[in-house]
């Protein structure tokens, strides 16, 4: 099957979004363009909605660049191996991505001298390993011995699925345990590629149903998980240490193991969306135009209750407020509406088929990019750290400008070579 040079030009533009303006957030000589990157309610945000800041439908368009490549590679992994196989497959992809995610927390415990104690070793020991063996088997495959690499490497993608387990029952502890009043802490474990891999399992039994009215199926259980969320996001416990449930899930960051959820529900509704789309152009499009009158309809209703005189600035109506750190579900049926508008208009641009398509260079290698930002970029940031702050907005703007370049003659490469680093 060939690539869709739309999803990748998006999923391009959404990794390159989230790696450039993060980076730009280093340099206060900026000024405001340093603060895109922020996220609700920060004062310094740029704000789309009340509560909603235009760097939080990052992680939903994210979500939404994996739910339309989803469906379609469980599908091809069904036919060429069986469907127990591409099962096992998923789940254990989707566990190593919750994986990197708890080794790139266990690199930044390690940065920020964080290792005394059970939980930060448990985390940091294991962190320290798969780094050991990630560059032990780089070396070996230079020297071409695939006899001890290959083997190696796939003792090491077990190794990261089960370390991605542990974060899931980390993240599982901590949810018990605040909803039994025994903590009013995060365990601080659960970021972006948490969610993002603990949705894909949420979503894995809905991607498996066949039929007729299978996305009608899809789209009734992606909002009634959605809806059950709610139930307990608008509930209060009665022995926790907080005054709602919503301010219990936005305890954690990306509302940890119980926001999962919610997340997932997200996922289960882009696959609906995305086997329109790879069906009918024309039915996506009509069906997107659906949702977006349901959508507008929640935020007029948003908009008008809000507090008298309150301003977009971490504003909550007392009619379903939208906020991104508890996953509310109207941040995520409003956020799945911005993102697949955002997918609309740039497929309308799928004619564009130029030799220099950066966007799709990215998009091609979305991990790998991923990783630099984290490895390179995240490096440079902290050994420059000092002097970024400092830097004037000319200065800034061409280091910022030599990162994109670098970076993107990176994905060129790759794409040239046709190397692509999979999961």
């Amino acid at each position: 099957m060939n690539r869709n040079n739309t999803i990748d030009r998006f999923r391009g533009i959404v990794i390159f979004s989230m790696i450039i303006f993060q980076f730009m957030a280093n340099f206060a000589g900026l000024g405001g363009a340093s603060t895109i990157s922020h996220h609700a309610p920060d004062a310094d945000a740029y704000y789309m909605l009340p509560n909603l800041a235009v760097a939080d439908i990052v992680a939903p368009m994210f979500i939404l660049a994996i739910g339309l490549t989803y469906l379609p590679s469980l599908r091809r992994r069904i036919e060429r191996d069986g469907k127990k196989t591409a099962i096992i497959h998923f789940v254990k992809r989707n566990l190593m991505i919750i994986g990197i995610g708890v080794v790139m927390n266990g690199i930044n415990d390690i940065l920020d001298g964080h290792m005394e104690g059970f939980l930060n070793l448990s985390f940091v020991i294991p962190t320290a390993l798969v780094l050991v063996l990630s560059i032990v088997i780089l070396v070996l495959k230079a020297v071409k011995l695939k006899k001890i690499s290959a083997p190696l490497g796939k003792f090491l993608s077990w190794f990261v699925a089960a370390f991605g387990v542990y974060g899931v029952g980390v993240a599982l502890v901590n949810a018990v345990l605040l909803v039994a009043g025994k903590t009013g802490d995060s365990f601080g474990h659960w970021l972006v590629l948490h969610h993002i891999g603990f949705a894909g399992l949420v979503a894995l039994p809905f991607a498996l149903i066949k039929g007729k009215y299978e996305n009608i199926i899809r789209l009734a259980g992606g909002f009634a998980l959605l809806g059950l969320f709610g139930l307990f996001h608008s509930g209060d416990l009665p022995n926790d240490m907080f005054a709602n449930n919503r301010d219990l899930v936005d305890c954690v960051a990306d509302g940890g193991f119980i926001g999962g959820f919610a997340w997932g529900a997200m996922l289960i509704i882009y696959l609906a969306f995305s086997d329109i789309y790879m069906k009918n152009k024309k039915v996506f499009f009509g069906a997107v135009a659906g949702y977006g009158v349901l959508t507008a309809a929640l935020v007029a209703g948003i908009i008008m209750t809000l507090p008298e005189g309150a301003g977009w600035i971490g504003a909550n109506s007392t009619f379903m407020a939208i906020n991104k750190p508890s996953v509310s579900p109207s941040f995520v049926i409003v956020t799945v509406f911005i993102s697949l508008l955002a997918f609309t208009i740039t497929e309308l641009f799928s004619f564009y088929k130029l030799s220099f398509d950066p966007f799709m260079w990215w998009g091609k290698n979305p991990i790998l990019m991923y990783c630099l930002e984290f490895g390179l970029v995240g490096g440079i940031t902290v050994a420059g750290e000092s002097f970024f702050k400092e830097a004037s907005a000319p200065v800034a703007i061409v280091i910022v400008a030599a990162m994109a370049v670098l970076l993107t003659a990176i994905a060129y490469i790759c794409n040239k070579k046709k190397i692509i680093i999979k999961i």
